[in-house]
């Protein structure tokens, strides 16, 4: 049995810290209910830093997870290391079509959801599976931040993490990859992709809360939160309006973008094992937060 490289040692899940006063048990009811398989391109240099802390934080609360990254240096399971695939943002496309192609072949079956995140991607799993509760895993489902730019029904941001059902990625790979109707090069991988997407009819799906708050954010916490004005360039991008300082965000928040290894640990911290005494959410009011919905393309 292979044993893990030392740069994959993973820390304690925090709901498993018996040291920690928490209720875990409806997370846990809820992760039984879908089966979620994470999948994180990255490069060699990162190894020791992003891969590191993303691999000792969110990651270990998927149900499945592999690092693509074209390397020698480790041996572990978690790797897959494509030989025929560049690195470097100019093969980004190949590098992400490739991972696809994998993942339909050898994974399909045994998820229902396939998430896309950076190795500088901050996830909130918990948050993201009740979005996913909302959704069917058999119909074609395409949920992240959406862009409104370069494709005519938009494109999800790649920073900011992207979610396929196992329908979308079915369809991606036998009606897109395999007849020749999606680039396989190129370096705006979000693009590319959500333009396959487009052409073998997976449309985006609601992820902006009831509030019209986002819960996939393709920059740092600070760019949203501590800016009453919306960044100049999610302005232009955005489908949706958005908002900057306290409306940024949704309550059920799933992803940051841009986030160094040392925040991506403290983020951990903060959340898993950090609680405000005598506050405890109302549940019941988070049912109908987000609704399930497709988003048309704009008129």
């Amino acid at each position: 049995m292979m044993q893990p490289h030392p740069h994959f040692a993973r820390r304690n899940n925090s709901l498993d810290d018996l040291t920690l006063s928490v209720d875990a048990s409806l997370a846990r009811t809820l992760s039984h209910k879908s089966r979620v398989m994470c999948w994180i391109p990255s490069v060699e240099k990162w190894l020791k830093d992003r891969v590191k802390a993303v691999n000792g934080t969110w990651v270990p609360r998927c149900d499945g997870h592999v690092f693509f990254i074209k390397t020698n240096k480790t041996q572990h399971s978690d790797v897959i290391s494509f030989d025929d695939v560049k690195d470097g943002r100019n093969a980004l496309t190949e590098k992400t079509v490739a991972a696809l192609i994998y993942l339909y072949r050898y994974e399909l079956g045994k998820y229902d959801w396939f998430l896309k995140g950076d190795d500088d991607t901050y996830i909130v799993m918990e948050n993201l599976r009740f979005l996913l509760a909302q959704y069917n895993s058999s119909q074609p489902v395409y949920l992240g931040h959406l862009f409104k730019k370069l494709v005519k029904q938009g494109y999800m941001s790649g920073g900011a993490s992207y979610v396929l059902s196992r329908e979308a990625l079915r369809k991606l790979n036998e009606e897109g990859f395999q007849k020749n109707k999606c680039r396989v090069k190129g370096n705006d991988e979000d693009v590319d992709i959500g333009r396959c997407l487009e052409a073998v009819g997976v449309f985006p799906h609601n992820s902006i809360d009831k509030y019209g708050r986002s819960a996939f954010h393709p920059g740092p916490a600070e760019t949203h939160i501590a800016h009453d004005a919306v960044n100049p360039w999610l302005v232009e991008y955005n489908r949706f309006k958005g908002a900057g300082g306290r409306n940024c965000c949704s309550e059920l928040t799933v992803s940051f973008h841009h986030v160094k290894a040392a925040e991506i640990l403290v983020m951990d911290h903060l959340l898993y094992r950090t609680s405000v005494y005598g506050r405890v959410p109302d549940f019941s009011r988070l049912q109908g937060l987000f609704e399930p919905k497709m988003i048309p393309p704009p008129s």
